[in-house]
């Protein structure tokens, strides 16, 4: 461009100031920005890196010039390498060969050929107030003189406070739109989230937070164990929203081959490739107006990652062996049970998409941490599953009590599978603590993992509990012959066939239970 180096620096700023106010995306204003400077004054490779609070790491924000996968390594923690010097002080530098310099560390691998395309330096933080929020840096030929250098340091500062003053402005429209959503009309009831059981104090903050995110269009990550609910708590959020009229559509990120991911997100056009007989529409396009539930996200492989990255960001992608950009309305709920934060340290997530999927994360406790919930749980399942197999069984408050004090690492998962067990297996419809397949001594394989092994003592605390035998009668003795001998039989196998342990379970004496072991031809010798 012709013009003064001044004319060129105020027309610069000028485009820079109207891509900073008017562009809604952060990342395409700070490109834009990237590529203004080096369009006008020719300061290329330009970068901008913000500081993260979650890994406490500063990250590649935009750098037109640079690769999303390449991106992704440029973490530096505060004081690191050249980037991290400029955050950690707050001070400009200037340097005028990289090549020369040890805290030159191009973790990105950008920068080649130094020896041949030497390169002149200059970096400025991102400050605002006091406050360091990231760093801004571009580079020359080498040889260029102070004087010039000085200018550009000048330059990139006042670039930087406009950089700096959006940056801010960003954070407070998040929070302000956090402040929004908390609305008193978004009641945590259970009448607003149907299908959905729980009361424990956990849960009910976890049903008030994705009551006020429900209503918004803001993307939600799920995270908890494996067994927890995550996609139930998917489903709610989208029955609560203004979308709920509009598809619900679930991905499994785990169990798509990744050779296929990319055409079931985004769907093919016809002979896009081999078997591509028909054009397929996607989960985006099948999701739009609606939710997409990408289940499991945490195991994308990094490929994946930047695939779906942009779709995330922009919701826009085109079709496998289309040209036509396709933009849907989609509202994106994610699920894992990963440690995202120890898998973008070590760069197995990608942080930018870390960030785009965790606008607000929801926290969904584990069975153990709700231990208030199991009755209810156990009751609903066992409704559900009384009604599909034409049964009548209920619990007895004793075998509540050691579903109650099971360790539930499946979590609300491995609860229902047992229950579905009793209710398949057993023919009883009371079902007591006997019935329930925990690990007795002796006895055989189980679903769950108790909190503590049932030593002697247990089995005598459950024995004490149990109604007495010559109150009413053996505890089992109304249900049945062939009820009563199943469980006489179960009894003896979980108690390792010691009677007196047996009977202790049962809630009969020794004798009694001898006379049934007789009556009902039971064999004694262990299985």
């Amino acid at each position: 461009m012709n013009g003064s180096r001044a004319e060129l620096e105020t027309e610069a700023l000028y485009e820079i100031s109207r891509v900073l106010s008017l562009s809604t995306d952060l990342n395409k204003a700070f490109t834009s920005t990237l590529t203004l400077i080096d369009l006008v004054l020719g300061l290329e490779n330009g970068t901008i890196s913000l500081f993260d609070p979650v890994t406490g790491e500063v990250f590649v924000e935009a750098a037109p010039h640079m690769r999303d996968e390449d991106r992704i390594l440029g973490r530096l923690r505060p004081g690191e390498g050249i980037v991290g010097r400029i955050f950690a002080t707050g001070m400009p530098m200037v340097v005028p060969d990289i090549a020369e310099e040890p805290l030159f560390l191009n973790r990105t691998g950008t920068w080649q050929n130094l020896e041949e395309d030497r390169r002149a330096f200059v970096g400025v933080p991102l400050q605002d107030g006091r406050a360091v929020l990231g760093v801004l840096t571009a580079d020359r030929p080498y040889r260029t003189g102070p004087t010039q250098l000085g200018r550009d340091v000048r330059f990139l500062t006042i670039v930087a406070g406009l950089v700096a003053v959006r940056v801010r402005l960003s954070h407070l429209e998040n929070t302000h739109h956090r402040a929004a959503q908390d609305v008193p009309a978004l009641s945590p009831s259970p009448e607003r989230f149907p299908g959905i059981v729980g009361a424990s104090a956990p849960f009910r903050d976890m049903l008030e937070l994705i009551g006020r995110v429900a209503q918004s269009r803001a993307t939600v990550l799920l995270r908890g164990e494996s067994g927890t609910g995550k996609e139930l708590i998917a489903r709610a959020v989208h029955d609560a929203s203004p979308r709920a009229e509009r598809p619900f559509v679930t991905v499994n990120c785990a169990a798509i081959p990744e050779t296929l991911l990319e055409s079931e997100l985004f769907g093919h056009e016809k002979g896009s490739f081999t078997g591509a007989a028909q054009a397929h529409v996607g989960r985006f396009e099948q999701a739009d107006g609606g939710t997409l539930f990408l289940d499991e996200v945490g195991e994308l492989s990094p490929a994946a990652q930047a695939k779906l990255l942009r779709a995330v960001q922009e919701r826009q992608f085109e079709r496998v062996g289309g040209k036509r950009t396709v933009t849907v309305d989609v509202r994106l709920v994610a699920a894992t049970n990963r440690d995202m934060e120890e898998m973008v340290r070590q760069g197995a997530f990608r942080l930018d998409l870390y960030h785009r999927l965790s606008v607000v994360a929801v926290v969904v406790p584990p069975l153990r941490e709700r231990r208030d919930d199991i009755p209810r749980l156990a009751g609903h399942f066992l409704r559900v599953l009384n009604e599909e197999n034409a049964r009548s069984a209920e619990l007895t408050p004793a075998a509540l009590e050691v579903l109650t004090r099971c360790r539930w690492t499946g979590n609300v998962r491995q609860l229902r599978n047992c229950l579905e067990r009793l209710v398949v297996v057993t023919d009883a419809d009371v079902l007591a603590p006997v019935h329930l397949p925990c690990q007795w001594p002796g006895g055989s394989t189980c679903l769950l993992e108790r909190a503590a092994p049932p030593p002697e003592a247990e089995l005598a605390r459950l024995a004490e509990r149990a109604p007495p035998a010559t109150a009413a009668g053996p505890l089992l003795a109304a249900e049945g012959e062939a009820g009563e001998r199943e469980r006489v039989r179960a009894a003896l196998e979980r108690a390792g066939y010691v009677q007196a342990k047996a009977a202790r379970l049962l809630g009969m004496t020794v004798r009694q239970l001898g006379y049934r072991v007789r009556k009902y031809g039971i064999e004694l010798q262990r299985l």
